[in-house]
């Protein structure tokens, strides 16, 4: 998991629901960077999008992965 992935999932956990926009700001990211780790965490089944569209959430699988993972980065 990249550092980039490890702040998307800290920025939804433990329950938010938030745009690609409040994502960026959350872990001040890029956009190019936080477009690209969205992609590959909704891939792994880690996030999901969610309604109103255009909104995401992080799965139990992907607090699980942050909980274990990003200790990491911490």
């Amino acid at each position: 998991m990249t550092p980039a992935e490890v702040a998307v999932l800290a920025a939804l956990h433990p329950d938010h629901t938030l745009t690609a926009t409040q994502i960026r700001q959350a872990s001040t990211l890029t956009s190019w960077r936080t477009r690209n780790a969205l992609a590959q965490l909704e891939s792994r089944g880690l996030i999901r999008p969610s309604h109103p569209r255009g909104r995401w959430r992080i799965t139990t699988r992907g607090s699980a992965a942050l909980l274990t993972k990003g200790k990491r980065f911490a």
